[in-house]
Parts: structure tokens; C-alpha cells; sequence
């Protein structure tokens, strides 16, 4: 019920209606160029101490891509929500630097499922001084105001829907967490707008067209579209199932808090 009411809210929301969304870019291999000719992102692809399943994961999800599109850069402090076992926050860690900071967040759910995800199994393997934890559910996922220059979502934002998370809420913590001018990036699997949103949630999928609804509803101004296209995902499926996992037509979402640190909408 709450996924439809949200749903049905988005519909009436005159102020959203007057912004536009930038022209999307689709030139992944320009974007890879792009990105690998940044010597930072260079060095945190290249990390030697990454695990084998890390690098394994790069390919499917441009990881130079996610690293550069995020504008995150040496001294940032950054929150990656729904981190699940750190392969963003470890690539992000890198980036920083010794002078910046990556919080890793999970919710209780997900550590029950898997103790893997949980701060006191992490911390056996992460010994990085510049990574700090974050437990909470979604709803409570809040620093102080100003706390962080990036917020990253990776392919999340789905499972924030689908387990009933209060998006307004979430949003709105997310627009006070981040320091004015500074940045939220959403990866996540993309799905035909008309798609009712329950539907698209149930296939772990949300529309670029929702996602940009949803965070320009918060404030920020929406800076760039990335859009991963596949003839392999006609959308009609989960996107765990054989044949479409790792295959998905996908997006990248760049946000901007107003300098002013004001809801200019």
C-alpha cells in the first residue's frame, strides 16, 4: 500500500513536473575512455588487494563508470547505502584516500540473512582506517546535517521500495545528510515507466523516470543520465534469473544539492 500511495503521489506532484531531466548519455565506450583516463579511478580499479570476486563484478557494472560519474574525489567523506559486502565501498575507500571517509550501511534485515554483511564479521577483513559502519534500517539511515560531499546507491534504491521503506523519509534524510553541492549517484536496473511500480519492484527494478521523480521531489537538481541499454533484458524479468543476470539494461542517476543548501523546486 505504501509503494501505491507513493506511486499515486508522484502522479500529483506539480513541482517535480517543471524540471527536466538532462539528454541521457549512451556512449558507454566513450564513458570508459572517459573515466579510465582519471589516474584515481585508475588506481582504485587497480588496487592490487581487491578480492578476485570484486574484480570479477567490474565489468558488469562499469565500475570506472559508477567511480567517475559519482564526482566523488580525494578527502570526501561518502555514505554507500545498502553496501551489502563492500565491493563499492572498498573502490570508494580507495578514491578518498587516507584523508576522506567511506561509511559502509546495511539494515538488520539484511545482516540476519547474512553474516557476511554485518559490522563485526566486516571489520575481520576490512582494515581500512578510512571506512567506518552504519546498521540501520532504511527509514533510519541519517547523519548530521552537511556529514558527507556523496551518497551512492547501489542498485538499492529497488529493495528500499520493496521492503516497504518510507521513500519520502529516506529522501529527505539523504538531501540533509549531503553538504551543499554535493552529490547522490543511484545505479540500479531500469524497467518501462508505465510498468505499475509495485511490479517494477517485484522484478528488482525501478525506471530511471521513478528515480529522477523521487530525488528532484527532495531538491536536488538531477546533473546527468547514463543509460546501459541491452538487447539481452526486454524487462519482462527479475533480474536474478538465468539469462538476465548480469545482462540488465541499467542506468546511472547523478544528483546535485542545491549550493544553497534550499529545496529550489
Amino acid at each position: 500500500m505504501r509503494v501505491l500511495a507513493l506511486c499515486l503521489l508522484m502522479t500529483f506532484a506539480p513541482a517535480v513536473a517543471a524540471q527536466t531531466m538532462p539528454a541521457p548519455r549512451t556512449d558507454v565506450a566513450a564513458l570508459r575512455r572517459e573515466a579510465m583516463s582519471d589516474r584515481a579511478v585508475r588506481v582504485a580499479i587497480g588496487d592490487l588487494s581487491r578480492s578476485t570476486e570484486a574484480l570479477l563484478k567490474d565489468q558488469r557494472r562499469d565500475a570506472a563508470i559508477i567511480l567517475k560519474a559519482s564526482r566523488a574525489k580525494a578527502g570526501d567523506r561518502v555514505l554507500d547505502i545498502g553496501s551489502g559486502n563492500a565491493y563499492l565501498a572498498l573502490l570508494f575507500s580507495t578514491l578518498v584516500g587516507s584523508e576522506g571517509h567511506v561509511d559502509i550501511h546495511n539494515t538488520p534485515s539484511w545482516v540476519a540473512q547474512s553474516r557476511r554483511m554485518s559490522e563485526t564479521i566486516q571489520r575481520k577483513w576490512i582494515k581500512r582506517p578510512n571506512v567506518g559502519w552504519m546498521m540501520t534500517s532504511w527509514n533510519e539511515v541519517k547523519a548530521p546535517t552537511g556529514t558527507y560531499d556523496v551518497v551512492i546507491l547501489g542498485r538499492i534504491f529497488h529493495e528500499i521500495l520493496l521492503e516497504g521503506g518510507d521513500v519520502e523519509r529516506v529522501r529527505q534524510h539523504i538531501f540533509d545528510m549531503v553538504k551543499p553541492g554535493g552529490y547522490v549517484m543511484v545505479e540500479d536496473h531500469n524497467i518501462d515507466p508505465a510498468v505499475p511500480i509495485q511490479r517494477q519492484v517485484f522484478l528488482h527494478r525501478v525506471s530511471h523516470e521513478y528515480t529522477a521523480k523521487q530525488f528532484m521531489a527532495a531538491g536536488f537538481d538531477m546533473t546527468e543520465l547514463i543509460l546501459f541499454e541491452s538487447a539481452l533484458d526486454d524487462q519482462r524479468f527479475n533480474v536474478t534469473w538465468p539469462g538476465v543476470r548480469g545482462r540488465t539494461a541499467h542506468y546511472i542517476a547523478v544528483f546535485q544539492k542545491p549550493l544553497d543548501g534550499r529545496v529550489a523546486h
